[in-house]
C-alpha cells in the first residue's frame, strides 16, 4: 500500500507539475520556481545502523528559499516506500541491508513547481568484527557491541554500539540471558543467545533473528526436558547440549546456515555431557562426561568420521606419572573447570590445558594429545598435574582463559590474575566490581586484548601485550558502563576464515 501511495503521490505531483507547464492561463512558465540540486550522490556503502548525513547544495536563483519545502522519500527492494525526512538535510539510520532508491523532492509552495533528484543507496553492514557483550538489564537481554577501527598509524579507536539489538530492530531481545554462542559460515556468523524466554540465532551483519533454537529441531520442537545450555559449531558437525546432559547435533554439508536440523536422538546413549570445547582445526568437538567420569569427543572432519565417536586414553606406548588424572577415568566427583587448547608450531596434535577440581582442590593439568584420523583413539601423552597456583584464589565463579603456552588468565571476585606458568601468581587488574567474564582475543602483535565483564554493568578491554603487563603501558584500553549485570563477552570474528585465522592459539 505504502508503494501505491507513493506511485500515485508522484504522479500526481508531476502532473501538477505538467499542468502548471501546460496551463498559460493559470501561470507564466517564467513563475514556476524549479531550483537546481548539487551534492545529493549515490552511495553503495552506506553504514548499516549508523546515522548518514546527505546536505544537498540548492541554487534558488532569485527566489526566496523560506518558500520551499522538502521530502526525502525511499522506496527499499521495490517492496514499499516511506518518507524518511521533510528536512533540507538528510539525518538517517538505515536499518536494513538493503537498496534504498532515494528520491529528494524540493516543492516550492506558491507555486506547485517540484525539482527532484533520484538516488541509489545501498546499506553494507560494519559489525563484522567486534566484541560482543551479553548483558542483564531489567531482566531483559542487552546485546551491545564493539568495533575497533584504525585511527593514525598505531592508534585504535573502540566504537561502542548499546543494546545493538533493540537499537536496529525496535523490539527486545528477550529475557534471562545465559550464554552466547559462535557460528560461522564462509561469508559471515551468526551469534546464538541462550536465554530463559528461548534461545535464537542472530544474524550477525544486522542483528536480526534469524530463527528461534526449537525451530532447528526435527519437528519444530525441542525433544522432552531439553533446555539449551550451550552450542558448539565445529566446520562439519554442530552440537547443542542441554541441561539434563544430553548433546544433539546435525551435519553441515555446506557450512551454510540453517540448511539442517538437530537430530531429536542424543548423540550418546550412557553419557551425562556437563561441558563441551571447541576450536578451530580441532577436528572433534571435546567434552566432559560427568556420568562416567572421563573425556569423550565427536569427530567434526573429515566427511568421512563426522559424528564418530572418540575415546580420549592414556598413550599404551608412553611412560606415565603417577600423580596425573587419567582423562579416561577421572573419579567420581572430579569437576572439569576450564578447558582450553593451544597449536605448539611444528608439532603434531594440540597441547591441552585443563583445570579440574578434586575435594576441595583445583589442579592444574597439561598434555598432548594425538588422532591418527579415522582412529576412535585420542592418545594422551607428555601429560603433567600439580595443585593450581591459584588455588588459594579461585572459587567456583571464577573465570579462565589463557595465551598459548605463555600466560592463564583467571579471576577470583573483583581480580583478574596473570600466570606466566614459572613464576608465581600476579595481579593483573582490580576492579570496581565482581567479574562475570573474560575473553582473549589476539591478532598479532598489533592487537592482544581482554574483554572484562562485570556484576555492575561495567565493560573494559584490557591491553594484554607483554609491555601491559611489564607495566610500561596502560592497561585499559576502553570502559563502558550502564549495561546491567554483563553475562557474557566474546570476541566476533565475522566468518570461519578469521575464526580459523585468528583464534588458533
Amino acid at each position: 500500500m505504502k508503494t501505491i501511495n507513493y506511485i500515485l503521490g508522484c504522479c500526481i505531483a508531476m502532473t501538477l507539475l505538467y499542468a502548471c507547464i501546460d496551463d498559460e492561463g493559470n501561470y507564466d512558465y517564467s513563475e514556476l520556481k524549479t531550483v537546481n540540486i548539487t551534492n545529493v550522490y549515490s552511495n553503495w556503502s552506506v553504514p548499516l545502523g549508523e546515522e548518514y548525513v546527505i546536505t544537498p547544495t540548492i541554487d534558488y536563483g532569485d527566489t526566496d528559499p523560506s518558500e520551499f519545502v522538502y521530502t526525502w522519500v525511499s522506496e527499499i527492494q521495490e517492496e514499499w516506500s516511506d518518507t524518511i525526512s521533510r528536512d533540507k538535510e538528510l539525518r538517517y539510520t538505515f536499518k536494513e541491508i538493503a537498496r534504498y532508491m532515494t528520491t529528494f523532492v524540493v516543492e516550492h509552495v506558491p507555486t506547485g513547481a517540484l525539482t527532484s533528484k533520484q538516488i541509489d543507496l545501498n546499506t553494507v553492514s560494519r559489525y563484522s568484527t567486534g566484541w560482543t557483550i551479553l548483558s542483564e538489564q531489567n531482566n531483559k537481554s542487552v546485546l551491545s557491541y564493539i568495533r575497533a577501527e584504525q585511527s593514525g598509524e598505531n592508534g585504535i579507536i573502540y566504537n561502542f554500539f548499546k543494546d545493538i539489538y533493540t537499537t536496529l530492530r525496535g523490539d527486545d531481545l528477550g529475557t534471562g540471558p545465559i550464554r552466547m554462542g559462535r557460528h560461522f559460515s564462509s561469508s559471515s556468523d551468526e551469534i546464538l543467545v541462550i536465554q530463559e524466554s528461548g534461545a535464537v540465532e542472530i544474524d550477525g551483519q544486522d542483528f536480526s533473528k534469524a530463527i528461534a533454537t526449537h525451530e532447528e529441531f526435527v519437528g519444530g520442537a525441542y525433544p522432552a526436558n531439553f533446555v539449551p545450555k550451550q552450542a558448539e559449531y565445529g566446520a562439519r558437525l554442530e552440537a547443542i547440549l542441554g541441561t539434563d546432559g544430553n548433546v544433539y547435533t546435525r551435519v553441515n554439508p555446506n557450512g551454510s546456515f540453517q540448511i539442517c536440523q538437530y537430530n531429536t536422538h542424543p548423540a550418546f546413549s550412557n553419557a551425562r555431557i556437563e561441558k563441551m570445547y571447541y576450536c578451530a582445526y580441532l577436528g572433534y568437538i571435546y567434552m566432559y562426561n560427568e556420568l562416567n567420569h572421563r573425556m569423550i569427543a565427536l569427530y567434526d572432519e573429515p566427511q568421512a568420521y563426522t559424528g564418530m565417536v572418540i575415546y580420549p586414553s592414556m598413550h599404551p606406548d608412553s611412560t606415565h606419572v603417577d600423580n596425573f588424572t587419567p582423562v579416561d577415568d577421572m573419579g567420581e566427583g572430579t569437576q572439569l573447570v576450564f578447558i582450553g587448547s593451544y597449536n605448539v608450531e611444528g608439532a603434531t596434535g594440540r597441547d591441552f590445558v585443563q583445570i579440574i577440581k578434586k575435594g576441595t582442590n583445583y589442579y592444574f593439568q597439561t598434555y598432548k594429545a594425538y588422532l591418527h584420523r579415522g582412529s576412535s583413539n585420542l592418545y594422551i601423552f607428555d601429560e603433567k598435574e600439580e595443585l593450581f597456583v591459584g588455588n588459594d584464589y579461585v572459587n567456583e565463579n571464577s573465570k579462565y582463559c589463557i595465551d598459548g603456552s605463555s600466560y592463564l588468565y583467571f579471576t577470583a571476585d573483583n581480580v583478574l590474575y596473570c600466570w606466566n606458568r614459572i613464576n608465581q601468581v600476579e595481579v593483573f587488574y582490580t576492579f570496581s566490581s565482581k567479574i562475570t567474564d573474560i575473553e582473549r582475543y589476539a591478532n598479532g602483535s598489533d592487537r592482544e586484548e581482554i574483554a572484562v565483564g562485570l556484576e555492575n554493568g561495567e565493560f573494559y578491554i584490557i591491553d594484554a601485550s607483554y609491555e601491559s603487563i611489564s607495566g610500561q603501558k596502560e592497561k585499559v584500553l576502553f570502559k563502558t558502563e550502564g549495561l546491567g549485570r554483563v553475562v557474557d563477552v566474546q570476541y566476533k570474528y565475522g566468518n570461519s576464515s578469521n575464526f580459523n585465522k585468528e583464534s588458533r592459539l
